[in-house]
């Protein structure tokens, strides 16, 4: 009886998966409308597929520089526990939100590492750098400088480091027609939908959005080389 139980064991340890799959994207979606209602799943969607190709498991240590993608929650918690006890600083989850921002969002390692509380530390961070405007231009402009800020603590640095640029693409890949959209409205032909509606909803019954000052547009000559600030960083900056 014996032998054959450790025979079994190891059967299922040969057929255990190595990592766990990611999301599919109407999985993400789903979840998105569930979790984040304040911005459109198109756009968590977009800076997912940039961060953790929709893997709610998988982690980056910055201090190693180490990409971890774990096998079930309770792996991916034990993990950040301990790096953290080391003093590492670590991206965690679906829209990989930094260690360093648990406190301010409420999270710990494991809550951290929930896709419906990473997504809602997402949008929360999403809507108080996000500025709005009064033009598609404006708003998408602000949008622009919002997911920089999250990336890099700065509404420009994500500009020069491609960052923006990445997400762009990915929500090209992801939603084609959107992406579309804006150039038939360049041309001044009808459009029924704003290109790449960010906020849906949302925007409609909130006449403005964060705190902070908006900043001008980013123009070559107003990307700094200051540091960003760990607190503000949200998402990896490699």
């Amino acid at each position: 009886m014996l032998k054959a139980a450790g025979s079994f064991g190891i059967i299922l340890l040969m057929i255990q998966p190595s990592k766990a799959a990611p999301l599919s994207f109407a999985e993400f979606n789903q979840l998105a409308r569930e979790c984040a209602p304040s911005v459109a799943p198109s756009t968590l969607g977009a800076i997912a597929k940039v961060e953790s190709q929709f893997d709610p498991l998988v982690l980056h240590d910055n201090t190693t520089g180490e990409t971890l993608h774990c096998r079930n929650h309770a792996d991916a918690t034990q993990s950040v526990d301990h790096r953290l006890v080391a003093g590492h600083s670590v991206d965690v989850g679906l829209m990989q939100v930094n260690s360093k921002n648990f406190a301010n969002l409420g999270l710990t390692p494991g809550t951290a590492i929930e896709p419906c509380a990473s997504l809602s530390a997402a949008a929360h961070l999403l809507v108080r750098h996000y500025r709005g405007g009064n033009t598609v231009e404006s708003k998408q402009l602000a949008l622009r400088r919002a997911i920089s800020a999250y990336n890099t603590g700065d509404p420009t640095r994500g500009f020069a480091n491609g960052y923006v640029r990445r997400v762009e693409v990915a929500a090209q890949q992801l939603v084609p027609p959107l992406a579309q959209s804006a150039k038939k409205s360049d041309r001044g032909e009808p459009n029924s939908e704003e290109p790449w509606n960010v906020w849906e909803s949302y925007e409609r019954s909130h006449s403005a959005i964060g705190a902070d000052g908006s900043s001008a547009p980013p123009e070559a000559q107003e990307l700094n080389d200051r540091a960003p600030s760990e607190q503000d960083q949200v998402f990896r900056t490699d």
